[in-house]
């Protein structure tokens, strides 16, 4: 599992083929995954609209449908897929997720297998489509980071109009909660952060972009994301070494520490939300299914200060819960690889992603968006779009990161 060396890749035309059809299936898979970012930042909401309804259906036709249709055109791309790093243990995961159902009491089993079908028809059109292309990865992630911040401008505007009762800013749709827009919003700061622009108005879109997302995810008051994001940014800084790394990485320390210490009347006001009682609670529930859990999607209930909670707000504690030991120790073991494959990239601009988005979901999931094999949603972007970023970095020994910011 902890063998993420990746040889020299060849071409993407190579491995797609340039057939009309392949072609334009793989235009459809890049707007599929574009509509994944940013379909879950922009869908409206009302009281008779359901923005996450057709949120789904437009990925499944323009993400899932052109993947399997990739698939069934070439069966021998299965086999490239199964060789990429990581992917032999992605799979085996989402097997012995499915196969819990069969003793779970999933309320719908058919949608809890569709998840983890989707996840893999994600990963494999990001690996026919994007894996080899680098500048098209920046193209994206730099446009949905520019987007996003629109959006988070929209919300701060939308706010100040409506203000929430408790104050905290959230999005919209799919996004229309605090911890989930503070996810999310937070994820794109951090994909803008590596890229360099080698011109003014590049530079400035760049750090306007970042300010607006940093300022959207405080007034989200979400300490999770908060405390996730400055420990991703000191790792990312402090990784490109030298003496401006420890520079940059003090100035990020203070701004923390000020900003900690200005915002602490509201920071601390929810107290600890009852996370040490609901962990309390969820490791006895674990315990009474530890080898096969109680299954992928079958409803619990944590009752904790007098609330119920019908998710463990960790995502290890709910792996654990759902999926037992051996959905625990799968997903421990990829995630802890692809930290080290970022880790090895550090000084790439994807590896940096890689490692930044790896830092923050991993403290971020501690507390806050615990579901891993599910619809897309925000954790997402912290987890299967990392992985994906990870079967794009190929690792070469004394590669410089010389376009890393």
């Amino acid at each position: 599992m902890s063998d993420v060396r990746q040889e020299t890749l060849p071409p993407a035309a190579s491995l797609v083929g340039d057939g009309a059809v392949t072609r334009w299936l793989r235009r459809l898979v890049v707007v599929g995954v574009v509509w994944l970012i940013l379909g879950m930042a922009v869908m409206p909401a009302g009281v008779s609209f359901n923005p996450g309804k057709l949120y789904q259906r437009v990925l499944g036709l323009t993400l899932y449908l052109p993947a399997l249709l990739l698939l069934v055109m070439r069966p021998s791309r299965a086999l490239d897929f199964w060789r990429r790093p990581l992917v032999p243990w992605v799979l085996l995961l989402m097997g012995w997720s499915v196969l819990t159902l069969l003793w779970g009491h999933a309320v719908r089993p058919l949608d809890e297998a569709g998840h983890s079908v989707s996840i893999v028809l994600f990963l494999f059109g990001w690996q026919q489509v994007f894996s080899r292309d680098e500048a098209l990865i920046r193209r994206l992630l730099v446009g949905c980071g520019l987007v996003m911040a629109v959006v988070a401008v929209a919300a701060i505007a939308m706010s100040l109009m409506y203000p929430q009762p408790d104050a905290r800013l959230a999005g919209f749709g799919v996004m229309a909660n605090a911890n989930l827009a503070a996810g999310a919003m937070g994820a794109a700061l951090l994909w803008l952060w590596p890229w360099r622009f080698g011109n003014t108005r590049g530079c400035i879109a760049k750090w306007a972009a970042i300010s607006i997302l940093g300022f959207f995810v405080v007034m989200t008051l979400t300490r999770s994301a908060l405390a996730a994001l400055f420990v991703a940014l000191v790792l990312m800084v402090l990784s490109r070494g030298g003496r401006r790394a420890w520079l940059y990485a003090g100035m990020v320390v203070v701004i923390g520490i000020a900003s900690a210490v200005a915002g602490a009347q509201f920071l601390m006001a929810r107290g600890l939300s009852l996370r040490p009682e609901i962990f309390t609670q969820a490791m006895h529930l674990f315990l009474t299914h530890p080898w096969l859990g109680l299954g992928e999607g079958t409803p619990f209930q944590l009752k904790a200060g007098g609330e119920v909670m019908t998710h463990a707000h960790n995502m290890y504690s709910q792996l654990a819960i759902e999926l037992g030991l051996p959905g625990l120790v799968l997903w421990a073991g990829i995630w802890l690889a692809l930290g080290w494959l970022g880790w090895r990239c550090r000084r790439e601009p994807l590896g940096a992603i890689v490692l930044g988005l790896w830092t923050f979901g991993t403290v971020l999931v501690q507390f806050d968006l615990p579901h891993l094999i599910d619809s897309p949603r925000p954790a997402w972007l912290i987890t299967w779009l990392p992985l994906a970023l990870g079967m794009s970095l190929a690792y070469r020994p004394g590669r410089g990161g010389a376009n890393a910011a």
